[in-house]
């Protein structure tokens, strides 16, 4: 196997680029055919419904599908703000989502699967292509930009065959992918529509960047700015990445037509950020549901475990100095992510900056690879080198694609994944009848379903949407099995609860006889109570 040629740094202004016809032919191929691998686990999961369960279509984090689920139903009824509607309390309408309410106008009478899906293989097409141009700006020789695509779909580390903690001496460490998902492309596109879609703007945001290189270009300076303003919407923080990056890569290159670029998308973001801020002064409850920080580890965990290979190749690079030029881009990412995670004080709000990590780390051992490769004499030696240090940089990339077939074949979340028949039944029934003033008491499982097939409210859901989610799922589960006919007659007029809703026949059973309940509806096992005014 031939190795590239030594022309492997940024393509220089002079040059044009005149691409053979084939040229878009491999990563067209390589994006159907990622789109097309996750497609076959929601089909299984569809062929393997246990008796009494319908499969509501979402398979991997399914939880999250129904929130957005919900939002496309209140969009479609005219929401232009978002309305928690996994917790009880009232909160006024903020500018939160507006990716899912917006569109809803439009499209929300399609909410569900088909939709859902149809958004996500659009999305993961937009954030493979993104980062398809995004290596073409940084590499010209075709192998290597082969080999920097697989670095940066499938890169991640070694922490899916490792234990969750591991002791090293006095310190414990695991991998950021194995608590919070979405550092590796491969996993993030069987995620919600939004993750991609905000990666690939991110990685728009650099194409933009890079391609100011070689010309002023207005229009390319316009789809940049509003690349930061969509993602700014999505993720805050990871406009701010994109943007000190941009800004750090530009002083460092003296490219002052990226300078101009940074300027206006970086003033378009303060009248959000302004908001933010003002909501949070003003009304933190609002800002109660959304969850600012993930577990992200530690930077051994993020920079070792979870990118080993890359890692490696990185080192190569830089010990080689092959680490320069326009690569001094996605070495900024990678440093900017880093401090966004563990610096404190900011690692709090910025911490979600890891996610598709593996595009800066993949661009950076892309030519740590090459080093390596010309170091091997033999065709055979290089190809097996090769092989081994493309397949052990992927292997969480491919445990990613695997996992949707894993949760499918063996019910992994089953609960999730799967909604009680007689449930699905009584809600159809309820929906025509409750609007966003109707709360809806359930126990913890069955509240997922409540906000994503009606409009009513839940008392308790998503674990991440229900304020104070413990104590409420906690206070739900007592109505249900402890709490006598005085104490819940209380706590539904303390929480101002419309509904109750159990698929469990025990707790029907108990809660028929309580004044303060009407059984409205009775599906199998399951029965709908309303609360008596």
């Amino acid at each position: 196997m031939a190795v590239a040629h030594r022309q492997w740094e940024a393509e220089p202004s002079t040059w044009r680029r005149r691409l053979p016809r084939f040229a878009w032919r491999w990563p067209a191929a390589s994006i159907a055919a990622i789109g097309l691998l996750t497609l076959p686990p929601i089909l299984l999961a569809a062929l393997r419904i246990p008796s009494g369960s319908v499969f509501p279509g979402y398979l991997v984090i399914a939880r999250d599908a129904y929130v957005y689920q919900s939002m496309w139903r209140a969009g479609w009824h005219g929401a232009w703000l978002f309305h928690p509607a996994y917790t009880a309390e009232m909160l006024p309408g903020i500018l939160l989502y507006p990716w899912y309410l917006w569109p809803a106008h439009l499209v929300g009478w399609a909410s569900g699967p088909w939709l859902y899906h149809a958004a996500r293989l659009l999305a993961a097409a937009a954030l493979l292509t993104a980062v398809s141009l995004l290596i073409r700006e940084l590499f010209r020789p075709h192998l290597l930009r082969r080999w920097a695509f697989v670095l940066c779909v499938l890169g991640g580390g070694i922490g899916s065959v490792l234990p969750r903690d591991i002791h090293l001496g006095p310190l414990m460490t695991h991998a950021t992918e194995m608590s919070s998902p979405g550092s590796s492309v491969a996993d993030l596109v069987s995620m919600a529509p939004h993750l991609p879609w905000a990666l690939a703007l991110l990685c728009w945001t650099m194409v933009v960047a890079l391609r100011l290189r070689h010309r002023r270009d207005q229009r390319l300076v316009a789809s940049g700015v509003l690349a930061v303003v969509g993602l700014q919407l999505i993720y805050p923080q990871l406009a701010l990445l994109a943007l000190v990056t941009i800004a750090g890569w530009a002083l460092l290159r003296h490219q002052p037509r990226a300078v101009a670029f940074v300027v206006p998308a970086a003033l378009v973001q303060l009248p959000y950020l302004g908001y933010l801020l003002w909501v949070w002064r003003t009304n933190p409850d609002a800002l109660r549901v959304v969850r600012a920080s993930l577990d992200v580890g530690d930077p051994f965990g993020f920079l070792v475990l979870s990118h080993l290979v890359a890692s490696g190749l990185i080192i190569v690079a830089l010990a080689n100095r092959r680490l320069r030029g326009d690569l001094v881009l996605p070495a900024l990412w990678i440093v900017g992510m880093t401090v966004f995670m563990f610096v404190p004080g900011i690692s709090g709000t910025l911490g979600r900056s890891f996610m598709a990590s593996s595009v800066p780390f993949g661009l950076c051992a892309a030519p740590g690879l090459l080093v390596v490769l010309r170091r091997v004499r033999g065709v055979r030696w290089r190809r097996r080198v090769l092989a081994l240090a493309l397949a052990g940089s992927s292997l969480y990339g491919i445990v990613s694609l695997a996992q949707p077939y894993w949760i499918a074949a063996f019910r992994l979340d089953p609960y999730a994944e799967y909604e009680s028949r007689a449930e699905a039944v009584l809600l159809a029934r309820l929906a025509p009848h409750v609007s966003a003033r109707d709360v809806v008491l359930s126990t913890y499982l069955d509240g997922i379903f409540v906000p994503a097939q009606t409009d009513a409210r839940a008392f308790n859901g998503h674990p991440e949407m229900t304020i104070d989610a413990r104590r409420k799922s906690d206070d739900a589960l007592a109505f249900f099995t402890t709490w006598g006919a005085a104490q819940r007659a209380k706590f539904l007029r303390a929480n101002g609860i419309d509904y109750v809703l159990t698929t469990d026949a025990g707790f029907a059973a108990r809660l028929a006889p309580d004044p303060a309940l009407e059984m409205i509806d009775l599906e199998d096992s399951a029965a709908l109570f309303r609360v008596r005014p």
